[in-house]
């Protein structure tokens, strides 16, 4: 059992998903299951093999140097898009595709540089999206779509805050979607799928 200091980010940092270049992109998708969700993501659904978050780059071997790779799968009542290599899934242009016909996203994202960012998309429209700061620089239809979920939250401003951020980032969309990136989601099989390069 983990203690009640281990954090979202600890997870995602325990099974390597926060790469030093890369960072780290996912997106959830609520309305449709989850081939519909990669695609609309522009994944090559013949690449579609049974996977888990251990073996799925030796199921999906001979990427191209430019090819996406998504891991995809059911979350409760939402489908989980987490990337493995590349950020489509954060793309405002997939987003707003994923949510279109009256369904929801949203999605997180972030890499070596910075640039985090918190998305949120319903039925086609990028309602907001956030930055990580404590006077975050909102954008989007209505700036304040995520209000509601930030209740007793907040980003600090601190050059050795990126962790506690995401934590709080993470804990938004929990609070969206009902669940977030857990253990057993980590542990199962899902579907990997490749994004071929210019898919976008």
């Amino acid at each position: 059992m983990m203690n009640e200091d281990y954090t979202p980010y600890d997870l995602l940092d325990e099974y390597g998903l926060d790469d030093e270049y890369f960072g780290f992109h996912a997106a959830w998708v609520a309305g449709i299951d989850a081939r519909e969700a990669a695609r609309r993501m522009r994944a090559d659904l013949d690449s579609a093999v049974e996977c888990g978050i251990h073996d799925v780059y030796e199921q999906l071997g001979g990427l191209g140097e430019r090819d996406g790779l998504i891991l995809v799968g059911q979350a409760g009542a939402w489908v989980l898009i987490v990337q493995l290599r590349g950020w489509d899934c954060t793309r405002d242009q997939a987003l707003s595709i994923a949510s279109s016909g009256g369904g929801r996203a949203v999605a997180i994202g972030w890499n070596a540089d910075g640039d985090e960012q918190l998305i949120y998309a319903v039925d086609g429209r990028i309602l907001t999206y956030t930055d990580f700061s404590p006077r975050p620089r909102r954008g989007g239809a209505d700036r304040h779509a995520l209000d509601e979920y930030m209740e007793g939250l907040s980003f600090v401003d601190d050059i050795d805050a990126e962790e506690t951020n995401i934590d709080t980032a993470l804990t938004v969309i929990e609070r969206i979607t009902g669940r977030g990136i857990d253990q057993d989601w980590l542990e199962s099989t899902h579907t990997g799928y490749v994004i071929p390069q210019g898919a976008w």
